[in-house]
């Protein structure tokens, strides 16, 4: 449960750039919510990171959850420049409505549990990344480059 409160708090707070979280808590925090049954979740962080970007990290981590109703294999890395997740399933899936307010307003307020993307978009641009994001069967990718 407090992993869980730890991962929301991040996921949705305010922060400023230069507040660094050690990889090592990033992952065990998102690992005790999806390392499951359903998910296979690899991490490829190598140093503290950017608040903002275990926040961008979290919040792509719940976009992807919605994607892969039946579950699979998560891949999250991070340089300097890019942070990408990377989600496989065995089965194909059609994208999830929610991608496409990553890139356009459709007025109207998402579902609760899709919150995560209408914010994505907003708070990566106030960090500086622009999103990108593609859908294929069974591949996804959500790629958060600085610009």
């Amino acid at each position: 449960m407090r992993a869980r409160i730890e991962f929301f708090r991040v996921a949705f707070g305010t922060y400023q750039t230069g507040q660094m979280m050690d990889a090592p808590k990033v992952q065990s925090t998102a690992d005790a919510i999806y390392t499951t049954p359903r998910f296979d979740l690899h991490w490829h962080l190598e140093s503290a990171i950017d608040r903002t970007w275990a926040q961008l990290i979290y919040m792509g981590l719940m976009c992807v959850e919605r994607q892969l109703t039946l579950g699979e294999t998560i891949d999250v890395e991070a340089d300097s420049d890019n942070i990408k997740i990377t989600a496989t399933s065995e089965q194909p899936t059609v994208a999830h409505p929610g991608w496409e307010r990553i890139f356009s307003d459709l007025g109207a307020l998402p579902a609760p549990a899709d919150v995560q993307f209408h914010l994505i978009p907003n708070i990566a641009g106030a960090y500086g990344f622009a999103v990108e994001f593609n859908h294929r069967k069974t591949l996804t990718t959500l790629t958060f480059r600085r610009g």
